[in-house]
């Protein structure tokens, strides 16, 4: 089953690994993402980095919503679905991978991005696409570690 669906702009590292999977208990990752889908050392570098014990698999963008859909029946697992941007999120979202809600981490300061909370950042573009996630039911929150308590979009971005 999808426990969870974040954008981290790092994707896998040691703060998704160690704090995320276990909070959550998930087994499995499932990164979407065509840059790192096409990139075979890529795909290794993260699934080296990922703990004993933990899946983790790489999709495109278009290879992930059925993937996605079954995983979704799938009892068996605990899995996060890990993307590197908000347009990313939308982008399976609107493809047909209804998700109820997204979690934001590690989205860091770049040009024309303001800080909204923490070490998470944001563009205009961005903060208009993840209201239209917002719009549409689907709960968007601010949270970089588990322990910090979610911070809903809405608090931060009006």
């Amino acid at each position: 089953m999808v426990a969870l669906v974040r954008v981290d702009d790092r994707l896998i590292h040691g703060q998704v690994t160690a704090v995320w999977c276990r909070a959550w208990n998930l087994d499995r990752i499932i990164v979407v993402d065509d840059e790192v889908a096409a990139d075979p050392f890529m795909q290794e570098v993260y699934r080296l980095a990922a703990p004993s014990g933990i899946q983790v698999q790489v999709v495109s963008l278009e290879d992930a919503v059925p993937l996605l859909r079954q995983e979704r029946e799938d009892e068996g697992h605990r899995t996060m679905v890990l993307l590197r941007s908000v347009a990313g999120a939308v982008a399976l979202y609107e493809r047909g991978f209804a998700f109820p809600a997204l979690n934001l981490g590690g989205i860091g300061m770049g040009p024309g991005r303001r800080p909204l909370w923490r070490n998470i950042a944001a563009s205009p573009q961005e903060i208009a696409l993840l209201k239209r996630l917002a719009r549409q039911g689907v709960e968007v929150t601010l949270q970089p570690v588990p322990d910090d308590r979610p911070v809903p979009l809405a608090d931060r971005v009006g």
